[in-house]
Order: structure tokens, then sequence, then C-alpha cells
């Protein structure tokens, strides 16, 4: 008996401990810096769910600070390593105003079912068109600087990866001083033209800071390194979004599904980081692949801090960040020019490049509607694999010279590349469902980078796109009938055994046609043998038997019926 108490005793002990060490136990210990407890409706979920906001002091003062949503759930399988209670502390010592949100158990509560819900919480800490979570408790969010961290991960802010003053070539200083004189200083009172660089000064009279930073989220004390997304700022102050209601838009999370999410800041003028947006806000016609490559090799030269896995790095760019994918995605940039230079000043830069001797290699992309739409002698036939998009309510829109150049080029040379023109959208990243193209698009972007960056789950081939789309009535006998995948297919494999059928309904007979193989071997296309008669009823089945050039087939049958009506084009 004696020994069955010893026994019980030392069980009871051991349960203890390990109900201790549990990520969630002991979050009480912070109960201290607890500032406020409330539920919020998660309208997709249909629930409310509780939330607490802590922070080290009773208010933020006079300084505005970061905001990290920090998100707990069972339903996904936990990556970072770290305890919740040793992260959360950390995040509050650092005075981050730090959110927790539990999901408890809820199977649903994954990405991208729950992403629109997150980016309601984001405007609800800034207090658009609704009152902010924090008015009360007297803390004053960073405009715009929130970060979703799923459980387990950590965020390191404002990493530093290169310097306009030493980085930057000679000239570069002297056109952003001109740009001091003529766009700042004739618009607040009592300043004085800068005659040298070094006389340049912000808002409060310091020095310009001429640093371009990255923010990472990245799982803490992983056992595995992670794929990573790379997003390429717009913003000043590298938040990836703004409010939900300007355009709808929102970023895919990639972080909640298994990645490294990083922010790489944009080679702003300092004119525009001290003060406003305004014409020349850029450096990057003169300094733009510097900066973007130096990005790269910081990443890799860090990529056992972060849990990187430096073989799957995918990056996004709208707008002005799109000229970093356009340059980083020729998969033998190293070594390029910049696509001007200012003339008159010598060759070179104050100090070397810095990380140099790391690779700047990204293995997908998104791009659309920015500078490099017209650079399109950057693309090469070996460009890694792209999404092009478009809004066609874009100023660059579909039917203007950016866009159809970089499309055209992408098609000569046969590069693995999905075009997206985006219906009803205009400058926008890629969100709501296409009904012209019958596509959820958000979706489709998040299948393509999964597809190419997480090859170590053995995901099976997503159909990105058919031609026509689903249900569509009004096609034309002469319209292009095909159908896109991610990742690149055995062409055998779609090719033989029927393993694509176009079919007439009316008899459930093979339309007669062939095949063509295109995209870099990603899209299919049929041309049947004659023009498919008006009224009647056709449909593609897509069978199994289709497998990527892994050897893995197609989850599901899919098939896509459409009706014809009309006469061919001639």
């Amino acid at each position: 008996m004696k020994n069955l108490m010893i026994y019980f005793s030392s069980l009871f002990f051991i349960l203890s401990t390990l109900v201790a060490c549990t990520p969630s136990a002991s979050l009480s210990e912070l109960d201290p810096y607890k500032r406020k407890s409330l539920n919020l409706n998660f309208k997709d979920l249909g629930k409310e769910l509780p939330l607490n906001i802590y922070f080290l002091e009773d208010s933020t003062g006079s300084e505005a600070r970061d905001v990290i949503v920090y998100l707990k759930n069972k339903a996904w399988k936990r990556v970072g390593q770290e305890d919740d209670l040793s992260i959360l502390r950390d995040l509050i010592n650092r005075k981050f105003i730090v959110i927790t949100v539990d999901f408890g158990n809820d199977a649903e509560a994954t990405s991208p079912f729950i992403d629109h819900d997150l980016t309601r919480l984001f405007n609800a800490v800034f207090g658009y068109e609704t009152t902010s979570l924090l008015d009360d408790i007297h803390l004053e969010p960073k405009t715009y600087r929130c970060f979703m961290l799923p459980e387990g991960y950590q965020i390191a802010t404002d990493l530093v990866f290169w310097e306009i003053d030493k980085h930057a070539v000679h000239g570069t200083l002297e056109h952003v001083m001109k740009l001091y004189n003529t766009e700042i200083v004739p618009n607040v009172p009592g300043m004085k033209p800068a005659v040298i660089p070094s006389e340049m000064v912000d808002k409060q009279g310091n020095p310009f800071n001429y640093e371009i930073k990255m923010d990472i989220i990245y799982p803490s004390e992983a056992k595995k390194k992670l794929p990573t997304f790379i997003y390429s700022e717009t913003q000043v102050r590298r938040t990836s979004r703004k409010r939900i209601s300007d355009d709808g838009s929102k970023m895919p999370f990639f972080q909640l599904r298994g990645y490294v999410y990083i922010l790489m800041g944009h080679c702003f003028s300092p004119t525009v980081t001290h003060y406003w947006h305004h014409a020349g806000f850029t450096l990057d016609h003169w300094n733009g692949f510097a900066c973007y490559t130096a990005g790269m090799r910081y990443i890799y030269a860090n990529a056992e801090k972060y849990n990187i896995d430096t073989d799957h790095i995918g990056m996004m760019g709208i707008s002005k960040g799109q000229y970093a994918v356009t340059r980083l995605s020729d998969p033998n940039h190293a070594g390029g020019e910049e696509s001007k230079k200012f003339e008159g000043y010598p060759e070179g830069t104050p100090e070397p490049q810095p990380w140099q001797g790391y690779p700047s290699k990204i293995h997908a992309g998104w791009q659309g509607m920015g500078m490099g739409l017209w650079e399109s002698e950057y693309i090469t036939p070996d460009y890694v694999p792209t999404i092009l998009a478009c809004g066609e309510n874009d100023r660059d829109v579909i039917t203007q010279e950016g866009t159809p150049n970089f499309l055209r080029r992408l098609e000569q040379l046969d590069v693995n590349h999905i075009f997206l023109p985006m219906e009803g959208l205009g400058h926008s990243l890629s969100y709501g469902y296409d009904k012209k193209l019958g596509v959820d698009r958000y979706q489709l972007v998040i299948d393509f980078f999964d597809r190419y960056l997480k090859t170590e789950d053995k995901l099976p081939p997503a159909i990105l796109m058919v031609t026509p789309r689903d249900s569509a009535e009004h096609v034309n006998p002469s319209s292009e009938i095909s159908v896109h995948f991610a990742p690149v297919m055995d062409k055998e494999s779609v090719l033989e055994n029927q393993a694509i059928r176009v079919i007439a309904l009316k008899d459930n007979s093979n339309v007669p046609g062939t095949w063509s193989v295109s995209h870099g071997g990603t899209k299919f296309t049929f041309v049947p043998e004659h023009p498919l008669t008006s009224g009647e009823k056709f449909q593609v089945s897509i069978t199994t038997h289709v497998k990527n050039e892994d050897g893995i087939p197609l989850a599901d049958e899919k098939t896509i019926k459409f009706q014809v009506v009309g006469i061919p084009e001639k």
C-alpha cells in the first residue's frame, strides 16, 4: 500500500507539472498587465470570443505603440514550441499592446475562413467606423501597425537591412535634397532650404533617418524550417493593409498557414518617410535593385534565427511594391544593374553593399499594377512561377500599355504564369469572387503559393482556373477551352488516357480535338476539330488521373459545364 501511495503521489506530481507547463495554464501571471477583457463578435464564425488586452503600463503616454494580436486555437498544428506565457511576457515587456484571442477548439477557426473576421478585428483596433477597442483604456496604437501572431510565433520589428546614406549610389542624397527643397520646404512654415544633404531635418528638427527596415513574424523554437511569404511594402509604416472598407481587400494571413511572414520596407525617399507622400516618392529607379537584393540577402543570412526554409520563398508586390518582385523573379538576377543612373556622379556607393556572400532568390511571386510592368526586359525564360494581376478599373487598365506589355513578354517566353484580370476591382490586391472568371481570387492566390512553397506537404495539384467558367451560358463557339493548374504538371498524365475530356452533353460523346501545353507546363488548352455547335451544352471533365511532376494526383474529379451560343469568330 505504501508503494502504491508513493506511485500515485509521483504520478500526481508529474501530471501537475505537465499542466503547469502547458501554454495556457499560467497566463494568470499576466493579470497585473491586463487592462481590459471583453467578448467580440466574430461574424463569419458566428460566435463571440474572449479577448484580453495587456500593456506594461497604465497608458502608452505620448508614444503610440505597435499592436500584437495573439491567436490561440487548438484546431491548427502548433509550429513554434516556445510556450505562450514566455512569448506574451516578452511582448508585453517590449511594450507592445498585446491582445489575446482564444478560439478554443473550433475546427473552422483556421485561415482562410477566419481571415475576414481578423481584418474586422484589425479595424476595431484602430476604430475604423467603430469605437476603438483601446479608446477607453488610454492605449494609443501606432497607425495601422497591428500584427497577427498564431500561438507559438514571435515577431522581430524594425530590422535594418539597407541604409540610403551608406548603400545608395552617388547622387542619391543630392536627388533627395532637391525633393526636400521643392516638395517639403515651401509647404512647411519656417523651413530653410538645404544647401548640403546633412542640413535636411525631420519634423522635430532631427537629421534624416536613412534606414530601410523589415518586420519578421516567425515560429519561436520551431523544430523545422518553414516556407516564407514576403510582402513588398507600399506603406511607409510597413503595415501590409489598411482598413478593409477602403476597397474590401485583405492580405492573406500566411503566418496562420505555416509560413514565416515578412514585411519588407520600400526604398522610399526620406522626404516621404519623414513628411508625406509626393511625386518622386521612390528611389527604385536608381537603387531598388540594390535595396531589395540586400533585403533578401539579410533574410538568407538570418534564416537559422527565424526558421526560414530558403528553398521556398514567395513574394507579393502591388503598385510601388511590385518592382521588387519583378527584379527578384529572375533566378539569375545577381549582378544586375539599376534601371537608371544619376548623370554627372561617379559610379558606386559610399560603402559596400551589405550581407554579401548570400543569395537573393525568390521562388514564386504575385505582382501587379506597378512601375515594373513597363520593365518587361527583366522577364527571363526561367522566371519564377508568377501571378500577374490587374484590376479592370486600375489606372494601368488592361487595355493600356503596362499590363499588356508585361503579359505579352510572359507569353512569348512561355513563362510559368497565370494572368488574373480582376473584374470590378481597381488598384487592388486579389480578393472576392470573380464572376467573369468563376474563381475565388483570394483562394487562388493561396492555392498558388501553397503549391510552389509547401512542397514538403505533398499537396495535390490545384485547378486555379478553367475557361469557360462553370455554368457559363453565352460562350462563343470560338472561345478558348483551357485548364490552368498549379504546380507544373506531368504532361503525359494530363494528355493521355482521357484524363481530361471535353464532352458534348447531348449524347455524352467526346468532342474531337487536340490539347496543347503552355505557361511552363501549367496551362492545357483544347482546340476542337470543328467549332462547337451553338445552343448545345458541353462539359470539361478533369479526372484524378492527372498528376503533377512529382506524381501526386488531383484529389477530386472536377467538372465544368457551359452552353455555347453564337456564331464562331473568323
